[in-house]
């Protein structure tokens, strides 16, 4: 009896750990994480108690996404596995599951540095408001990506940036920094909508791919990544970006070229399947690229070149 109990236990934690969705934080903890360096150091105890209390906010946020996103996840074959959709988890354990995270995150944030509680409010205000009623920002065209490149962008970026209490430095910097990694996000959250057009569009949700149409989204996301793919270039060309750093996009860039075949099969067709192999490939790609890029960083930071 006791070794089923202790079983269902650990089968329960598991379906915590899977409803905040962990695997899907990559870019998330990118844009905290270069933004915690991307000035200066921050001191390592901050850092790792601050980075804790983002991942309670990040979780909390996947969680209520799923609690306001059931019904739809229920019609997506891809989705439809996941705790909450799949009834594995009970709405009312994963809202208050959300809510607990968030006062874990705050409390923490409280007691090591109040200034970042702002930026914080700000972080799971914009989050929930991405899926929960009455604003519902995911049905709203054009304002569903913007809002995820800020939410997923900006926003952990200038978190990170606070944490190493020097945020007003050099704004035009910050600014050059911040937009490629926006980019990004937006063109993420595209594909994703790609993903999700025909469930969106059968349950009523006016993304800006069910407004404008699966192939005009693949194309403005392509443009988005691209354009975030020369932009260090494009800053070297006007003397912002030294170009002794541009060897290190130049050695990520075969890692992009299995990402940009998926990107190719999801331009041909844009369906879910295609989708969601490009995912795969980004994340086993991306998760190397990230860890190059920040490591490089943090060199510099520590080396002064």
């Amino acid at each position: 009896m006791k070794t089923f109990q202790e079983l269902y236990r650990f089968l329960a934690l598991v379906e915590y750990f899977k409803v905040a969705r962990v695997g899907s934080w990559l870019g998330w903890i990118f844009s905290f994480g270069f933004g915690s360096i991307f000035v200066s150091l921050p001191p390592p105890e901050r850092f790792v108690a601050i980075l804790f209390a983002f991942s309670c906010a990040t979780a909390s946020i996947f969680v209520l996404n799923q609690y306001f996103d059931r019904k739809e996840d229920q019609e997506n074959a891809f989705k439809s596995n996941m705790p909450v959709a799949s009834g594995r988890m009970a709405p009312q354990t994963a809202l208050v599951f959300s809510f607990s995270l968030i006062i874990l995150c705050l409390v923490l944030v409280v007691l090591v540095d109040m200034t970042l509680l702002s930026l914080f409010l700000i972080y799971l205000v914009f989050g929930t408001a991405y899926s929960a009623p009455p604003f519902r920002l995911k049905s709203v065209p054009v304002v569903d990506f913007v809002v995820s490149g800020v939410g997923a962008g900006l926003m952990p970026f200038l978190m990170g940036l606070e944490l190493t209490g020097k945020p007003n430095s050099d704004i035009s910097s910050i600014m050059l920094g911040v937009v490629p990694l926006m980019l990004i996000h937006c063109g993420g959250h595209v594909i994703q909508a790609v993903g999700d057009y025909e469930v969106d569009r059968k349950m009523g949700v006016h993304t800006s791919v069910v407004r404008y149409g699966r192939k005009n989204g693949v194309v403005v996301a392509g443009l988005m990544f691209l354009l975030a793919g020369l932009l260090p270039f494009i800053y070297s060309a006007f003397g912002l970006l030294s170009y002794s750093h541009l060897l290190l996009f130049f050695a990520l860039f075969p890692l992009s070229v299995p990402i940009i075949k998926r990107y190719a099969d999801v331009l041909k067709e844009p369906s879910t399947k295609s989708v969601i192999n490009m995912q795969k490939t980004a994340t086993k790609y991306g998760v190397i690229g990230v860890t190059v890029i920040f490591g490089y960083s943090l060199l510099v930071k520590i080396v002064g070149f």
